[in-house]
């Protein structure tokens, strides 16, 4: 159960469980848009996420996962595609989903709003992607860097754009290049951006997704701080993936 002033990050992985077996507590818009995907890569990980998110969610509340109220309506039009939200009883855990290759990543706390975001680590050149998504100044962060390790670097900077949007519903609504971050190998931190919350209730925590992968939180909160746990969801036990640890504002 969460405790007061933590954050839980579940992981997973598509291929732990049958997709039959994650599908069984999926809504009928769920099992929908799960329909939807042309790739089956894309609809497990899209029903290992939902699955992953009932189940933990269900854990705190005190129910079954088909009894959770989950909502992904989206504000801009009828597709069923916006930020998970827990409604009813559950209205007041906030919840956040992730999924890049065979990660699938779970955040969930009382605290605040919050966002995940989960990322390989590209293996093609970036700069077309820095380009987009990058302001300047973390441009040249990322250029002062010999070329090899421009690929990891634009992803601990991604992940934190993207976490920090995610907490509060906006997404990609707001352009990334709008979102300024602290440097890709500094604590993370947000440092500006042309919403009305102020940056240091932005909190976040670097997570471990493993090799290959980066993956932060955020939680915006005005609390000092956040202790953040880490499980990973394995068929039929829980297991530990990193001690608890304190999330904080830079």
């Amino acid at each position: 159960m969460l405790t007061q002033g933590q954050c839980q990050i579940w992981w997973a992985g598509p291929d732990d469980r049958t997709e039959e077996s994650m599908a069984v507590v999926l809504s009928e818009r769920e099992l929908g848009r799960a329909a939807r995907f042309r790739r089956p890569a894309d609809r497990r990980r899209f029903v290992t996420g939902a699955w992953l998110l009932r189940t933990a969610s269900a854990a705190q509340l005190g129910t079954s996962p088909q009894e959770v109220a989950v909502d992904r309506s989206c504000p801009d039009c009828d597709r069923y595609h916006g930020k998970p939200e827990l409604k009813g009883d559950g209205a007041h855990l906030h919840v956040s989903i992730s999924h890049s290759g065979d990660r699938v990543v779970v955040a969930l706390t009382e605290e605040g709003p919050l966002g995940v975001d989960v990322e390989a680590v590209p293996a093609e050149p970036v700069d077309d992607l820095a380009r987009c998504a990058l302001t300047a100044w973390e441009q040249a962060q990322l250029e002062s860097l010999p070329r090899h390790e421009r690929y990891e670097a634009f992803v601990r900077l991604w992940v934190r754009k993207e976490a920090a949007l995610k907490a509060t519903g906006h997404g990609l609504r707001v352009s990334p290049k709008d979102v300024e971050v602290s440097g890709p190998f500094a604590e993370p931190a947000l440092l500006s951006w042309p919403l009305d919350i102020p940056p240091a209730h932005v909190r976040f925590r670097s997570l471990h997704p493993g090799d290959g992968y980066v993956a932060t939180v955020a939680v915006i909160t005005e609390e000092s701080a956040v202790t953040v746990a880490e499980r990973r969801a394995l068929p039929g036990r829980t297991t530990r993936v990193a001690d608890d640890a304190l999330l904080v504002a830079a």
